[in-house]
């Protein structure tokens, strides 16, 4: 009897779980930095508010906020920490408003908390929900780091500190936005781990739904890290490149040049702007460049003189964008009901046989403010696998996961939202989506040895004995001091065999090929080989990734005496990859050395 896939993916599922809704998604350090994702967004009658200074300080960093009029919907603080290295640890805690926010412990490269953003050599970019604790008017936070307490390295300091909200007010214009946070690190050769690496452009795109008829205004609001003055730098708007040239740099660079994140924030448009040491936040106007879909690119640097590369003269040497906001404002009265869209995400890696691997949902709404219920049918190749409960918040943001676990081979993942029709919204259309996805075998580690190889070493060859003798004998015709003959009759005994019994027991180097295979189709990442000889360890070999179906040689050096010897070499020891077939890992062999 036949089983149709669909079946057999019913019969094969593990069980599912929901996950908790988070704001922001579980980040992890990472040098090269993390991309901008939505952090909020929606269209409402009011203000969005977006305000933050100073530059870089010690701790206790002030800061005070001047929120303006309205009911806010929503309220986030953000701060940047210097970490000094990324492998210093310490901690951050804010009291905003006489209210203290949590204290999170920052632990560089081994860095998992939630809202915490670490790239680089240990630049932080945290967020902090602010909504319970925000007012209208004056707002004061004041930051708290580890910097000079025992046993704590990280350096702490603040770069700055920004808050963001919506302010509802039924009498001002309507405002459509959304805000995206991240941590990229743009850097020219010699900032990274691998020296030759580069980044130097980073993109962020702004979804179509926010469009308003009649936009009367459009501003982007940006805000960076580690930007430095006289270093050019710039921010592309739909392929333009808005701001003004700062007279310092016109007459090496030329009128096009940008210094966009030059220290002094609010300056972009020409005005004098504030001094911010090593952070910069602007607003910029791109209503002359707006369009149905939109995007910026924060640009580290452009060849000005064309010799392939970004120089210190041409660009910035490190830059962090960790913010960018697009707000778009209308004097039109109509009300804008909400518009939900949903989207699936998986990390195609971890799409393996029988690993369970969390599928993220979020649930999108740039229209009217929605914190209505509803309800997301999560399917598998046409077969509901779960339903997912929705609660829309004013930041029109929901994130969620569910945990699934298929079977090899290609699949269909789908997501509806609220099939009951329980929520008004401008479209419907947009309620669903899909993600085809390829479920690979997991990793099939196995290891061989191939026959040694003596390595020759460079040896005194006879023909230097016997010019050694020729010269100890030429040394005896023109009367030499008696020592330096006695040295160069030492020196001929040594190489013409005195020595014998000592070559005998001295060792020689050889080299072992290690022949590693992948015999799965999914990667092996970070494991290593064990090499053993007569039971003792010679070597620990670090593989950081193998792709499935590959095999690679790596020749291991090692010394030992000539004769009969065991050989042993073992593949991820530690069982620190989950593998289709764990009995083909170890490998042993007699060789004669010769």
């Amino acid at each position: 009897m036949e089983i149709s896939p669909a079946k057999i993916i019913v019969l094969f599922i593990i069980p599912i779980f929901l996950l908790a809704s988070v704001d922001l998604a579980l980040a992890s350090y990472s040098y090269e930095g993390m991309p901008f994702a939505p952090d909020a967004q929606g269209t409402f009658r009011g203000e969005f508010y977006m305000d933050g200074g100073h530059g870089l300080g010690f701790s206790p960093y002030s800061q005070n906020f001047d929120v303006p009029e309205g009911s806010v919907l929503w309220a986030r603080l953000y701060i940047g920490v210097w970490g000094g290295t990324d492998s210093d640890e310490g901690w951050v805690q804010p009291e905003f408003n006489g209210q203290r926010l949590e204290k999170l412990h920052l632990e560089g490269i081994n860095d998992e908390n939630e809202n915490v953003f670490c790239a680089g050599h240990g630049v932080y970019w945290v967020a902090y929900d602010a909504g319970n604790l925000i007012k209208n008017g004056e707002n004061t936070v004041e930051i708290l780091t580890s910097t000079g307490e025992p046993g704590k390295k990280m350096d702490g300091r603040i770069y700055g500190t920004v808050l963001a909200a919506a302010c509802e007010n039924p009498k001002a214009p309507m405002v459509s936005y959304q805000l995206l946070t991240g941590n990229i690190n743009l850097h020219g050769e010699g900032w990274s781990e691998n020296i030759k690496e580069v980044n130097d452009r980073a993109e962020v795109n702004f979804s179509a739904g926010q469009a308003l008829n009649n936009i009367d205004s459009a501003n982007l609001s940006v805000v960076y890290l580690t930007g430095s003055k006289g270093l050019p730098d710039y921010i592309e708007f739909n392929g333009e490149i808005p701001g003004v040239p700062p007279q310092y740099l016109v007459e090496k660079c030329g009128e096009n040049v940008r210094d966009i994140a030059n220290e002094v924030s609010f300056d972009s448009s020409g005005d004098k702007g504030a001094a911010s040491s090593y952070f910069d936040m602007e607003h910029i106007d791109v209503l002359n460049y707006l369009k149905a879909d939109n995007s910026a690119v924060f640009v580290r640097g452009f060849d000005i003189n064309g010799d392939g590369k970004i120089d210190d003269q041409e660009g910035e040497d490190y830059l962090h964008p960790v913010l960018a906001a697009l707000v778009l404002t209308s004097k039109n009265t109509e009300s804008v009901f909400p518009d939900l869209y949903p989207e699936i995400r998986v990390s195609e890696e971890e799409l393996i046989d029988g690993k369970p691997v969390e599928i993220s949902l979020t649930i999108n709404n740039p229209g009217g403010i929605c914190e209505e219920n509803c309800t997301a049918v999560f399917l598998v190749d046409g077969n509901e696998i779960s339903r997912v409960p929705i609660q829309m918040g004013a930041a029109g943001i929901h994130r969620s996961g569910i945990l699934w676990s298929g079977i090899k081979g290609e699949h269909r993942l789908e997501l509806f939202l609220d099939p009951e029709n329980s929520i008004k919204e401008s479209s419907d259309k947009n309620n669903n989506c899909e993600l085809n996805i390829l479920v690979r075998s997991a990793p099939d580690l196995s290891v061989s040895l191939g026959e040694p190889v003596k390595i020759e070493n460079k040896e005194i060859s006879s023909a230097s004995t016997i010019l050694l003798g020729f010269i100890a004998l030429f040394s005896i015709r023109r009367k030499k001091p008696i020592f330096l003959i006695l040295l160069v009759v030492l020196i001929i005994a040594t190489f013409s065999g005195c020595v014998e019994e000592t070559q005998k027991t001295a060792k020689t180097d050889y080299s072992i090929p290690v022949k590693i295979t992948n015999n799965g189709e999914a990667s092996a990442r970070d494991f290593d080989v064990n090499l053993y000889l007569d039971g003792e360890s010679v070597t620990v070999l670090n593989i950081p990734e193998l792709e499935g179906q590959t095999s690679i040689v790596e020749n291991i050096r090692i010394d030992t005496q000539k004769g009969e010897h065991a050989l042993n070499v073992n593949v991820d020891e530690n069982n620190r990859i989950t593998e289709s077939d764990e009995n083909n890992n170890e490998f042993e062999i007699s060789c004669t050395f010769n």
